[in-house]
């Protein structure tokens, strides 16, 4: 797609990855309508730029997101699904609460946005692009329910892709471990492996807009491991089991 002049919704730019993709946009021309959690504020100042603060996880969210970007914008060009949120956890008590809390905006949220675009424009092109991770691909230790939400996600845009016109162009994107605020409010305590930053994830997501690239790895060595090696990633998994394991004796041993 054509990114100068366009007009693209993104959520998720308080911060990380949205933040850092709504800058690219802009230096690139684009018109941006940023949406953020309310309390949550990117401090992004342009010209192009509009910040909301809506709350994601239900319908009534979306719909007013929908609202007033089309207050804002003539049409919507691009719709970036990149809000979410993550737990770290050993499940062990059936919470429907904490479970619906992640299903709202990691699943439902994106594809009540996804039909919405398809409703306002049935036949017209536009690009719909979804923020997943490896881990719908590969789960991890203490990341199942996370992980879940995530191939959900992957399964309806790949299924999706069949049913729609072939210039409505469903992306999803891929990546790994990220220096953001993500593993803080994850819970996760300890670092991860293949880290990258915000910067570079944004940069391959922009790279991916232009080429309008159904799926998007900023990290060419998890997509070649992956591929040719998934053996190899054994070793990160087992690492991730013992740390996990031993959150849960240390917690016992305290308790």
């Amino acid at each position: 797609m054509k990114i100068e002049g366009s007009c693209i919704v993104l959520t998720g730019t308080s911060s990380g990855i949205g933040l850092e993709l709504a800058k690219l946009l802009l230096e690139r021309g684009a018109r941006v309508l940023g949406v953020s959690l309310p309390g949550e504020d990117s401090c992004l100042s342009h010209r192009n730029f509009k910040e909301i603060y809506i709350d994601l996880s239900s319908r009534e969210g979306v719909d007013k997101l929908f609202e007033e970007a089309l207050k804002h914008f003539e049409e919507i060009n691009a719709f970036i699904a990149n809000a979410g949120i993550p737990y770290y956890e050993k499940l062990q008590k059936a919470d429907w609460d904490h479970i619906s809390a992640i299903v709202d905006i990691n699943i439902k949220s994106v594809i009540y946005s996804a039909m919405k675009m398809k409703e306002l424009y049935p036949q017209k092109t536009f690009n719909f692009m979804v923020t997943s991770s490896i881990m719908s691909y590969w789960p991890l230790p203490g990341y199942s329910l996370y992980s879940a939400t995530k191939s959900a996600v992957h399964a309806f845009i790949e299924g999706l892709r069949l049913e729609w016109e072939k210039d409505q162009y469903l992306q999803i994107v891929f990546p790994v471990a990220t220096a953001t605020r993500f593993f803080e409010r994850a819970g996760q305590p300890h670092k991860s492996w293949l880290i990258q930053t915000p910067q570079h994830v944004a940069r391959k997501m922009l790279c991916g807009l232009i080429k309008d690239s159904k799926r998007i790895y900023p990290s060419l060595l998890f997509e070649v491991s992956y591929r040719l090696a998934p053996w190899a990633l054994s070793f990160y998994r087992s690492r991730e089991k013992k740390i996990l394991r031993s959150y849960e004796v240390n917690s016992e041993q305290e308790g």
